[in-house]
């Protein structure tokens, strides 16, 4: 396999978004070509299919974080609402209707940090009566 010269990928991606747009008039829920840009799909270490349970609350907070700085996330934002995805992480909320938000972390002062030398620390909340 040979790698493509940049003017390549250039005409590969025009072409990928010339079929979208032709796309975009044949389907009614439109072109699905943004997803390329998404932020997420370099992340594949995150639950972003997950079963609700299975995802933690670092996990929500790094898919939240994640999605929040996405260059398409108004494009994933449209798709989410206008197709009526309801499983899946999309645009930065589970969209599982039995997914119940985790906690969030927190951040405290480590122990032994001093006033003029803070250090911070992640913390979970560990769940029973607060």
């Amino acid at each position: 396999m040979t790698a493509l010269s940049r003017s390549a990928r250039w005409a590969a991606l025009e072409a990928v978004w010339c079929e979208a747009a032709t796309a975009s008039t044949r389907y009614p829920l439109g072109s699905v070509a943004w997803q390329t840009f998404g932020s997420c799909g370099a992340r594949t270490d995150l639950p972003w299919t997950a079963e609700p349970q299975d995802i933690g609350p670092w996990d929500a907070e790094s898919m939240r974080g994640l999605c929040t700085a996405c260059p398409v996330l108004a494009d994933c934002t449209i798709y989410a609402d206008t197709s009526g995805v309801s499983a899946g992480w999309w645009a930065g909320t589970n969209r599982d209707p039995a997914y119940i938000e985790p906690a969030r972390p927190s951040w405290v002062k480590a122990p032994g940090a001093s006033d003029g030398q803070p250090a911070w620390q992640g913390v979970l909340p560990l769940g029973g009566a607060a």
